[in-house]
């Protein structure tokens, strides 16, 4: 049976041992995800490379890009990055109840619904969306540039949900439970 250990420092390939020698010098310690994420040096290095390009010069801010997450993550069944979202965006100015209801799609600031809107729809339709889906960006404000920059955000988060999920990587964070769609 193919057994998918978590990576460590030592037990790295040369690509994602200086990535998680890193991280433990950074944060004490090498957080899973990143330690399943290392199996591959080159997934992981990619990963951070994509993370780190859609931050320094994408338009989405750090609130709308944990309100994304955590409507991805839990689409997707990531307990895990459902959790680790939940703790990042708290950090980030979310409440707790924003963060349950992010889970579900939603959010009560008439911007950031139709942010999420496009996520379910980018989803659920396999990215095949139709004329109104890019109607509706539109008239929330939404440029061509944020609708590639959602898409992005919400494929990135896809493959860290599904590592996870692969992997069934133990939850470092606070525990936080599904939401029930």
């Amino acid at each position: 049976m193919l057994e998918l250990n978590l990576r460590t420092i030592d037990t790295a390939d040369e690509i994602a041992a200086p990535i998680l020698k890193s991280f433990k010098e950074q944060y004490g310690m090498v957080p899973n995800f990143f330690a399943a994420l290392g199996i591959d040096g080159g997934a992981l290095s990619g990963y951070l490379d994509f993370v780190n390009s859609i931050e320094a010069h994408g338009q989405l801010n750090e609130r709308q890009r944990e309100l994304i997450s955590l409507a991805v993550a839990n689409y997707n069944g990531c307990h895990y990055c459902v959790s680790g979202h939940t703790f990042s965006a708290k950090r980030a100015g979310l409440s707790l109840d924003e963060c349950e209801q992010a889970q579900l799609g939603q959010s009560t600031d008439p911007y950031e619904q139709a942010l999420l809107n496009l996520v379910e729809q980018l989803l659920e339709k396999k990215g095949h969306l139709e004329e109104q889906d890019k109607q509706d960006a539109c008239d929330a404000g939404m440029t061509e540039q944020l609708v590639i920059q959602v898409a992005a955000w919400t494929a990135l988060n896809t493959f860290s949900n599904w590592v996870n999920n692969i992997v069934q990587t133990k939850i470092d964070f606070p525990k936080v439970p599904l939401a029930q769609r």
